[in-house]
């Protein structure tokens, strides 16, 4: 059974896999690309319930999933939070796997699950801190993500928002790349750090100004826009931003390479706009409000279609209640957002 297992990447519902005295049973599958799967699973013993990653790849060189664990287990051991807890590893053959925290659905999902695709103004910013929050943790730890973008930040037990979900698809990166990414020149931290600026600024206001861009036919259209939204088009981008977007663009472009980011100055420009619009920072997230949220959220697809979500949510609603349906974390309305460093 094993060698047949290796041969492929797909781990049926309701396999048992053993490791070192755990048993892990095959739930479902939440997603699936050419070399890898994501799966739910649940440890037979205790009764949680988990995400597993899958690899198959003959060339280590290639292999994604050392990275995740690499990264994972170094973040283990420490205080710091917002990336999800490593639980197991190993092998079946070719087929490499790693168990960890299970998480709940990742921004994109959540905001595309919105009236108007968009955060409140108090949820994009409380978001941005803790994005940056986590970001900034990882390049202190001497990485950089090249892939920052809403889809690889999930929601986490306390409404802790986690990084990095590596089995996010990849084809939408383009529109949050940087400059230097579409000029095909080696990135740093500045660069994670503008990506980060184009999530935000859709976290705020709704779809880029490029989104509708085909990012496999148009990306060298994509990088014509974000070259021209530091001149004629900087308004177009910045419409509907507070205005101290403005300030953190100009910082994020004159950050040199080798400069470590300035991350205290972009947290005092985020929080100066809660105190100028005198914003409450303990405003519940929009999926406390509205658990149906979260739900919507859990079913709607990559790209967001929003009908297909709405259709599969009613027809999860009209079921007898069945918990291996949806993946739905609990909440905590005290959140609070990490402290400005």
């Amino acid at each position: 059974m094993n060698d047949e297992i290796s041969d492929c990447i797909t781990l049926p519902p309701g396999h048992l896999l053993n490791h070192r005295g755990q048993r892990f049973e095959i739930l479902k599958q939440i997603w699936s690309g050419p070399f890898s799967e994501v799966m739910v699973v649940k440890d037979i013993t205790g009764g949680e319930r988990y995400a597993m990653k899958t690899e198959k790849t003959s060339d280590p060189k290639r292999s994604v999933l050392k990275l995740d664990v690499f990264v994972l287990r170094e973040f283990e051991n420490t205080k710091i939070k917002g990336f999800p807890q490593f639980i197991a590893q190993g092998r079946i053959g070719r087929l490499k796997y790693v168990v960890m925290q299970l998480l709940g659905p990742d921004l994109g999902k959540l905001r595309r699950s919105l009236p108007g695709k968009k955060f409140s103004l108090t949820t994009a910013l409380r978001l941005g801190i803790q994005t940056m929050n986590r970001i900034e943790a990882l390049h202190d730890a001497g990485w950089i993500s090249r892939d920052i973008k809403a889809n690889n930040f999930a929601v986490g037990p306390k409404n802790d928002i986690q990084t990095p979900r590596s089995s996010a698809a990849l084809i939408g990166s383009i529109h949050y790349s940087s400059l230097a990414a579409h000029a095909f020149r080696d990135q740093c931290r500045r660069d994670d750090i503008e990506s980060w600026f184009y999530m935000v600024c859709e976290l705020i206001k709704g779809p880029l100004p490029w989104a509708s861009a085909d990012a496999r036919k148009d990306y060298i259209l994509i990088g014509e826009w974000k070259r021209y939204a530091r001149y004629g088009g900087r308004y177009e981008l910045l419409k509907g931003m507070p205005e101290e977007f403005d300030k953190i663009l100009d910082l994020i472009d004159n950050t040199k390479y080798y400069e470590r980011p300035d991350y205290r100055t972009f947290y005092q420009l985020v929080n100066n706009i809660f105190t100028r619009l005198k914003l409450n920072r303990k405003t519940p997230f929009e999926w406390q409000d509205n658990p149906q949220l979260i739900r919507k959220a859990s079913v709607i697809g990559d790209e967001g279609e929003s009908c297909f979500a709405s259709f599969r949510l009613r027809e999860l609603t009209n079921k007898p209640d069945n918990d291996d349906d949806l993946v739905i974390p609990p909440c905590n309305p005290d959140l609070a957002c990490p402290p400005f460093k």
